[in-house]
Parts: structure tokens; C-alpha cells; sequence
């Protein structure tokens, strides 16, 4: 079957063929290693690819949906585009992102507000000095409890399904080499959930794969994104070091099984880190084993296990003097995950590093870090 069928726009329909928790009872994650079975789609994917996944809305967030609409469900509906036309329970299910709320949505509730009081409390959240504001209540609602905290504004069904988000695929970083998993693409999913406004609230697509889905059934739509450089050096004796906290190991996993299977000669060095060992040392036998085998060096900084708390960047700090010598001999520096605080501490670490033991100053340690994303020796992969 040709590579060409199945893509973003015609996604291949995978089965869950394994999925089981990788954090253990006493933690306060719920972590799981996904295995979905790519068999007959004809897919290929290298180390640092990733996964993108369509996911559906759980019932219940779609069943509140329509009764704040106050709705049945079986009313048709078209999609903006007018390319299709479906029931508004298919659509809420398939179509529609119910967790996100758009200014658009929201200025439109305002224009049809009619008492004076809510009407000057939102209007006050759209205020260009009232930023923080209006993204707090934005991550504190989802459309349901919008249209209820508004309930005597009225929209038709299509007026509603107008203003409402796509529901966008998820990119997911693939967790293994195919050389060694054949036709199975393995991810690393850690179940969001939070509660705001005196509401559960759950990741769409972490709760679909972790929940929602069924085992063994060919329905969850799926296509490969190519990456866009974060991938192993070409040469295998090239030393690689990485940066993957939580989830962000993910494709340092298919790293090392790419690099074992095509028995590349460089060396391998892992920074991982996460809450507790006892709990959250996800993959802990496989890193165990390759370091036992001599094939990887492994940092893990568990940042619960002690009163102060310790974070990858800490331990790169600590090993800095090593580091700065495998950049000196030609090594690749690879960072995956949280972008918002993780990668910035890391890249700071990164510069205290290069102008302790480089013997720079600050100018010339940022040249030294952009001269390596220049050889795509510096390379991040972060959300």
C-alpha cells in the first residue's frame, strides 16, 4: 500500500494494541506507554518524528454541551466551510473544540447581553490592560459553563457551531525505532486533568487515549509529521547528550533503540527528571539495562525526594566540566518538553556552563550556543 493514502488530510484508523500505566500506585500522575498497531497503513518514521492524533470529545463533556445549549442533538448542522453536514451531537463529538473559548465567542455573548451587570464584567476582561484577567477566565471555563454563566443569551445551534474552535489533531513525539517495532508506533501520554470553577476537567486527547478508546479497535486517526530537524546526528560515532524530563524523554527512547539497533559507536548521555523514583522513573529497567551495558550514561533528578527541590538543570550544572567536554569533541545537545519554564532554566544552565569552563564571557557564550544550533548540534524540541 502506498505511503501516499494515509495523511493529515485522510488519516489511518490505528488500534490500541497495548497501553499500561508507567507511573506506579502513589503517584500523582497518571503516565502511561501507549503501543498503537500501524499494521497495512504503509507508514514510515524516523527518530525525533511525530504522531499526530484526532481525537474525539468524551460524551459527557458533549452531553453538558448541548444541554447548556439547551439542545437536543439531533439537530443538523454544517461546518463553517460548508463542506459537510452533521448532527450536532456528531459534530460537538468530532469537530468541535467544547474545552477552548474564542474572543470571538465571547465578544458575541457580550453583544447579546442584555443584563447591564454581566454585560460590564465581561466587557471589562476584553480591556487591553485586563489581559491576565480575561486568560484566567478563559482557562477556567469550558463553553458549557460559559453558556450557563450567561443563560438568558440565546444562539441557534449553527450560530453556536460558527463560533465554536476546530478540534485540532495533537502531535505526540514517537517513543520507539521502527527497526525495532515494526509496524507499532509506542508513546509516552501523562493524563491531564485539573479542576477549575469547581470542575473536573480533562486533556481531550490525553483522556482519549488513556480512557476513551477501546483496545484492539481500529478507530483512533493518526498520521506522521515529519520532524524538523530534531532527529539523531548522521554520523554514529557522534556523542549525543539529552534533556528530557516527564514525558519529554519520549523520543530519547526511540533515540537510544535507533542507536542500538544500528550500533552507533558515539556516546549516549541522558538527563531525566521527574517527581519520585519510587513513582515516576518511567522506562527505569531500559535506562538501567543500556548503563549497565555501558551504552548510556544516565542523570535523573527526582525533584520530590528531598526537601529542596532538584531539577535536570541542576545536575547539568553539577556535571558541567563533562559537558563542556563532549561539546568540545563535536556532541549533539538535544532538549524536549515543557517550553515555558524547562527549557529556558536548561538553556541557562547551557550558558553558565559554556562560559564557566570555556573560560567566556556572556557575549561570547550565546555566540558559541548559536554557532552550535547553526551545525544543528543545539536542538529543542518544546510545548
Amino acid at each position: 500500500m502506498s505511503t501516499m493514502s494515509f495523511g493529515k488530510g485522510n488519516p489511518y484508523l490505528a488500534s490500541i494494541k497495548d497501553r499500561y500505566r508507567l507511573t506506579k500506585p502513589g503517584s500523582v500522575k497518571l503516565t502511561y506507554h501507549i503501543v498503537l498497531s500501524l499494521q497495512g497503513s504503509g507508514f514510515q518514521y524516523r527518530p525525533g518524528d511525530s504522531i499526530g492524533i484526532y481525537p474525539i470529545n468524551r460524551p459527557e463533556l458533549v452531553n453538558r454541551t448541548l444541554e447548556a445549549m439547551r439542545a437536543a442533538g439531533n439537530e443538523i448542522v454544517t461546518d463553517k466551510q460548508g463542506e459537510g453536514s452533521y448532527s450536532l451531537n456528531d459534530f460537538l463529538t468530532h469537530k468541535a473544540n467544547l474545552s477552548d473559548i474564542s474572543r470571538k465567542f465571547l465578544g458575541e455573548i457580550i453583544l447579546r447581553q442584555e443584563d447591564p451587570e454581566k454585560k460590564e464584567k465581561l466587557n471589562f476582561l476584553l480591556g487591553d490592560e485586563n489581559k491576565e484577567a480575561l486568560k484566567f477566565y478563559l482557562e477556567n471555563h469550558e463553553v458549557w459553563d460559559l453558556l450557563l454563566d450567561n443563560p438568558t443569551v440565546s444562539f441557534t445551534p449553527q450560530e453556536i457551531v460558527n463560533l465554536l474552535m476546530p478540534l485540532l489533531p495533537r502531535l505526540y513525539s514517537i517513543a520507539s525505532s521502527q527497526r525495532v517495532v515494526g509496524d507499532e508506533v509506542h508513546l509516552t501520554v501523562s493524563r491531564f486533568s485539573y479542576e477549575s470553577n469547581n470542575n473536573l476537567r480533562h486533556g481531550i486527547c490525553t483522556y482519549y487515549l488513556c480512557d476513551l478508546v477501546e483496545m484492539n479497535v481500529p478507530c483512533v486517526p493518526v498520521y506522521i509529521q515529519e520532524h524538523h530537524g530534531f532527529t539523531l546526528p548522521e554520523d554514529p560515532d557522534s556523542d549525543i547528550i539529552m534533556v528530557g524530563p516527564g514525558t519529554g524523554v519520549a523520543p530519547f527512547k526511540a533515540f537510544m533503540e535507533e542507536r542500538v539497533a544500528t550500533e552507533a559507536t558515539g556516546r549516549n548521555w541522558l538527563f531525566f527528571g521527574e517527581c519520585h523514583r519510587a513513582f515516576d522513573y518511567f522506562y527505569e529497567e531500559y535506562w538501567i539495562d543500556l548503563q549497565d551495558r555501558g551504552l548510556l550514561q544516565i542523570d535523573a533528578a527526582f525533584s520530590r525526594d528531598q526537601e529542596h527541590k532538584i531539577y535536570v538543570q541542576h545536575l547539568m550544572k553539577e556535571k558541567g566540566s563533562e559537558i563542556f567536554a563532549w561539546l568540545e569533541g563535536g556532541a549533539s545537545f538535544f532538549v524536549c518538553g515543557d517550553a515555558h519554564r524547562m527549557a529556558k532554566d536548561v538553556e541557562a544552565a547551557l550558558l553558565q556552563i559554556i562560559e564557566q569552563f570555556g573560560g567566556k564571557n556572556p557575549h561570547e557564550a550565546k555566540a558559541y550556543l548559536k554557532h552550535m544550533r547553526t551545525e544543528k548540534r543545539y536542538l529543542r524540541d518544546v510545548y
